[in-house]
């Protein structure tokens, strides 16, 4: 199989990098974080490295009877785009500092906005008086934050609407993609691509039966598809580990001795959490 020539290379460099990432990953643990940047960053490295892993599962050694499942790799796959991008957006972006206290403003307001979302399917009779009482400081608190942030104060007032609801991603993805290095025009091409392998949408079972693929047989074009979505997962955690190692530049050291003696214990995060 030509795709199968893609394929092992691709797995191959991506299980060095998630290799890579696990060492900066324990290196990281442990470490006072100074900001609140910090802190997110060693939240969301977390999760990055825990779903490159989950990739890593979905992604065997062909056999004859290996389990294929594109649909499942890609709805990964997407869900580590938008983790990098979030850590990008939240923790490595150079903005100026009243920028930076936004992100955490809004990453707070996303947080309210989307469980109040969340838990209005249950209906809000369902929160009792005391549970409403304590939001309603929370909410107070952070609207409170955002009017004395001038970067956010001197936002168009509908911009700011929208973002005291809360409900909505607090960026906008081309605009945090234009400040990466990433190649806009790929990046977007392929995250659609998994989009609608995520949703179900006819891109994902058009042509099932013509292709012969999608039914968890070992085939060519899922194959493929797999070998690609290993190079965009590998594309996005070298930049990961690139900037988490700039933000705890002694990670990768201490992730070595630590694995040196065989110390893969939780790790326990020695960090103040700044809002």
């Amino acid at each position: 199989m030509k795709a199968e020539a893609m394929y092992v290379p691709a797995r191959a460099a991506f299980g060095k990098l998630v290799s890579a990432a696990e060492v900066v990953s324990v290196g990281a643990s442990g470490i006072p974080s100074p900001t609140p940047q910090h802190y997110w960053a060693s939240v969301l490295f977390t999760r990055l490295v825990v779903t490159a892993k989950s990739i890593q599962t979905l992604t065997p050694t062909m056999g004859p009877n290996t389990h294929v499942d594109f649909s499942a790799v890609a709805s990964i796959a997407r869900n580590l785009a938008e983790c990098y991008l979030f850590f990008f957006f939240l923790c490595i972006d150079d903005v100026p500092q009243d920028q930076k206290d936004s992100r955490i403003i809004l990453l707070n307001l996303h947080d309210d906005g989307s469980r109040a979302k969340l838990f209005a399917e249950l209906g809000e009779e369902e929160m009792d008086e005391e549970t409403r009482a304590l939001r309603n400081v929370v909410r107070t608190d952070l609207e409170t934050r955002f009017a004395a942030n001038p970067y956010l104060a001197a936002l168009p007032e509908k911009r700011r609407r929208e973002l005291l609801k809360g409900e909505k991603t607090p960026f906008v993805q081309d605009d945090v993609i234009d400040r990466t290095d990433l190649d806009k025009k790929g990046f977007r091409f392929f995250y659609r691509f998994l989009s609608n392998h995520t949703h179900t949408g006819p891109v994902a079972f058009y042509r099932m039966s013509e292709h012969g693929r999608g039914a968890g047989f070992r085939n060519e074009k899922d194959t493929f598809y797999m070998a690609s979505a290993l190079d965009f997962a590998a594309m996005l955690m070298s930049r990961a580990i690139r900037d988490m190692s700039g933000l705890f530049p002694e990670a990768e050291e201490r992730g070595r001795k630590a694995r040196s003696v065989k110390i893969r214990k939780p790790g326990k995060k020695v960090f103040s959490r700044r809002r």
